[in-house]
């Protein structure tokens, strides 16, 4: 029985785990209709989230996070890179980890989801205080 209950709970994990996982595709799609245009109507509200082209910027006081989204020229197929910015110059190329491209996008759709319920109930502080913890 037990191992019974260990098998459905590694298949249950498994299962909500793959969920969460986009491939290359999936993961455009997903920034382009959804996340870019929820940072969209997010930075119209506050001056500490900016959509711009195919990057999404969020300011903290200890300085700017960016996520961008490129196309790869050179091939038949459309397809897409993405890299994590950061204000000291850095840049993180997230395609050749697309479990790390996908928890990246995550990250950034959970927090301006925060943020959007948070201005529903026009707590300014509160927004304030989730786009410094990113």
């Amino acid at each position: 029985m037990k191992k019974l209950f260990l098998l459905a709970f590694v298949l249950c994990a498994g299962l909500s785990v793959h969920a969460q996982q986009y491939n290359s595709k999936e993961l455009s799609e997903l920034f382009s209709d959804e996340l870019y245009p929820l940072a969209k109507d997010i930075s119209e509200y506050t001056g500490k989230v900016i959509a711009h082209g195919n990057v999404i910027s969020i300011v903290k006081k200890t300085g700017t996070t960016s996520l961008a989204k490129k196309k790869i020229e050179g091939i038949s197929v459309e397809a897409y890179t993405f890299s994590l910015l950061t204000s000291t110059g850095r840049e993180i190329n997230l395609s050749n980890d697309q479990l790390l491209a996908n928890k990246v996008v995550n990250k950034f759709f959970d927090v301006l989801r925060r943020v959007k319920e948070s201005m529903k109930q026009d707590n300014r502080a509160d927004v304030e205080k989730i786009l410094d913890a990113l």
